[in-house]
């Protein structure tokens, strides 16, 4: 089981799979986007909920602000109630031979409820050339990257995206063991390595030899303690099984 608020997304999914079961139990059919409008997920991100729909690699458009069922101020997705989630601009498919290394430290939860929402008061909206410069590393190198096989293109991507915009912000509000694991993992090897959503989840991508860059990880946490899973990208969505 996943662990709350360490950026892994695991509320929007337990949260949806809670809905999705519900509905096979009733003979319901509804498309996932109500069932995150439904359980209060996807107001703000819209990636939880595709990723659960169809997995895979996913680019989001974001939201319209001021009209009549758009959002009205700045406030992460637990805070967004009632918002249908985003459209999704893009969607591909992960490299099968890429790697993904998940780092937990066991410095505390990530940022939620409200000390999330007076976050993204303070540092919302983000500066419009920012925001630019995220969009060109996401729309002319990352996503070519992917679809172009190119992992050090999608990596330094990755590690360009942490310096910017509202993942800055996030990342210097980590524990410093944080820093240092982005910085670990990319010199023992990771093309890339950002933090997932609020963290306190660091995450390497790399080809199929990432032991270096998990015995790297493992010797940052040290007296910290936490977790080092390596996996690889979910390309299909959930599925709810019936026992």
């Amino acid at each position: 089981t996943a662990r709350q608020h360490a950026g892994l997304g695991s509320g929007t999914q337990v949260a949806l799979a809670t809905a999705a079961a519900l509905c096979r139990l009733y003979d319901r059919d509804l498309p996932v986007s109500d069932l995150a409008k439904i359980v209060g997920r996807g107001g703000t991100s819209g990636i939880g909920t595709a990723a659960f729909e169809q997995g895979g690699f996913i680019l989001d458009g974001g939201h319209r602000f001021g009209s009549r069922e758009g959002k009205q101020d700045f406030r992460p997705s637990a805070a967004s109630r009632g918002i249908a989630p985003p459209p999704v601009l893009a969607r591909h498919r992960f490299p099968e031979d890429w790697r993904i290394l998940l780092v937990t430290p066991n410095t505390g939860a990530g940022a939620h409820g409200g000390r999330e929402v007076d976050i993204f008061r303070t540092h919302c909206p983000v500066p419009l050339d920012e925001v630019r410069e995220v969009c060109h590393e996401v729309l002319m190198r990352m996503i070519p990257g992917l679809i172009e096989h190119d992992l050090d293109l999608f990596g330094s991507a990755i590690n360009r995206t942490q310096h910017l915009g509202f993942k800055k912000v996030e990342v210097a509000m980590q524990h410093p063991v944080v820093s240092t694991l982005l910085e670990a993992t990319v010199q023992a090897g990771a093309a890339g390595a950002g933090l997932s959503s609020f963290g306190p989840t660091v995450y390497a991508v790399g080809d199929t030899d990432m032991q270096d860059v998990a015995r790297a990880a493992t010797e940052v946490l040290g007296d910290h303690g936490g977790s080092v899973l390596l996996t690889r990208a979910r390309n299909c969505g959930a599925s709810v099984r019936e026992k």
